[in-house]
């Protein structure tokens, strides 16, 4: 027998109530900040945003809430996942069936295959970085030296006055990006 959207069994119950109290949520009062015209459409939330997002006051304390879209997931399954993220990319949305559970790397690639990451535009790269420890032609070098063998990370980063780890982030090509990588390692 097929469930109906919205009907709960007795396991979502106990799972909804445990939920609820473990994090002293009032579901009336939540669910009467929730505009739910139908089943299939966003379910927006009316109460206090906070960068979009539906936030809602949990507990006891005054200074404790959650974004509203995950407390609606949690009312709807029972337990919270790392990251709940949106279907229909709503912010106020609360619809559970808009929601998916997952981690924060599902979050942040479900957010940059939908574009609407931000882009980093004009980024100063390199040795224009007011940061940078190093010139464009010295990277080029280190990691020429650090494919041949020629030197160790650490020998590298005391012959230039750098840490280790600045050294592995230039050579991995994780830092100076703008400088090409013209060598294979083997």
């Amino acid at each position: 027998m097929a469930r109906k959207v919205g009907a709960l069994n007795e396991r979502n119950i106990v799972d909804h109530a445990a939920f609820a109290a473990e994090y002293q949520v009032n579901v009336e009062r939540f669910w009467s900040k929730v505009d739910r015209p139908s089943p299939q459409s966003c379910w927006e939330w009316s109460g206090a945003l906070n960068k979009g997002y539906g936030q809602f006051h949990v507990g006891r304390s005054s200074s404790s809430v959650m974004l509203a879209h995950r407390i609606a997931y949690g009312l709807a399954n029972g337990k919270l996942p790392e990251a709940v993220c949106h279907s229909c990319d709503n912010p106020r949305c609360c619809n559970p069936a808009h929601l998916f559970g997952g981690t924060r790397a599902d979050n942040n690639l479900d957010m940059t295959r939908k574009g609407r990451h931000a882009k980093v535009k004009n980024a100063i790269r390199g040795e224009k970085h007011p940061q940078a420890k190093l010139t464009d032609t010295e990277v080029a070098a280190i990691r020429e030296k650090y494919a041949r063998g020629g030197a160790t990370q650490r020998q590298l980063a005391a012959r230039h006055g750098v840490c280790q780890r600045t050294i592995a982030k230039a050579v991995l090509g994780i830092s100076f990006k703008n400088v090409a990588r013209q060598w294979v390692m083997n």
